[in-house]
């Protein structure tokens, strides 16, 4: 029988968009400066692979929900958009050829759509990695963006893999998608 080849993984940008980066809107994330550092050198290492791009957009009006500048999706990757927090919510994601498998997630919400996605993720059997500094949420109503960003950081490992963009970069993609020593859930 002849080896059947993973599905390549895939780097999910899950909402880099403009609402997320002015101080002026609810959904600003503070972190979010340097998140998007860490964020831009995932993309790039991700178009260096030849992995396929995917920007998850949630579906909002205006300008705010336009991409962030030099974050906007080149013709070859897929713009999916979304409506509620989970990236598997979008049925463009659920009809998506080849199917999700595997997945680098960065960008912003953490605290409801990072997680959201990693218990989807779980449940559909799909393997997850966060690039935890390349992520940056909102403050929540009793709690600063920081403190929300470091505990999601951790928590997300229940559900999914977490890396960092050094440990990211470092590595084949296929290797870390496929559970390679050192990226096992923590």
């Amino acid at each position: 029988m002849l080896p059947t080849r993973r599905a390549s993984p895939v780097l999910v940008c899950l909402n880099l968009q403009r609402a997320y980066t002015d101080p002026l809107d609810r959904c600003y994330a503070p972190r979010g400066a340097t998140a998007l550092v860490h964020a831009g050198a995932c993309v790039a290492w991700a178009r260096r692979q030849s992995l396929p791009v995917w920007h998850v957009h949630t579906r909002v009006d205006g300008a705010r929900s336009m991409p962030i500048p030099g974050f906007e999706p080149r013709p070859n990757e897929r713009v999916l958009m979304k409506q509620s927090w989970s990236l598997f919510d979008s049925a463009e994601v659920a009809r998506a050829r080849p199917a999700l498998h595997h997945a680098f997630v960065l960008g912003f919400t953490a605290a409801k759509d990072c997680v959201a996605s990693a218990i989807d993720a779980e449940r559909a059997g799909v393997r997850l990695a966060f690039v935890t500094d390349a992520i940056a949420s909102s403050a929540l109503a009793n709690q600063s963006a920081d403190v929300v960003d470091d505990v999601l950081a951790s928590l997300l490992g229940e559900w999914a893999t977490s890396v960092t963009t050094a440990e990211l970069l470092r590595r084949e993609p296929q290797l870390v998608a496929s559970g390679e020593t050192g990226f096992e859930r923590q």
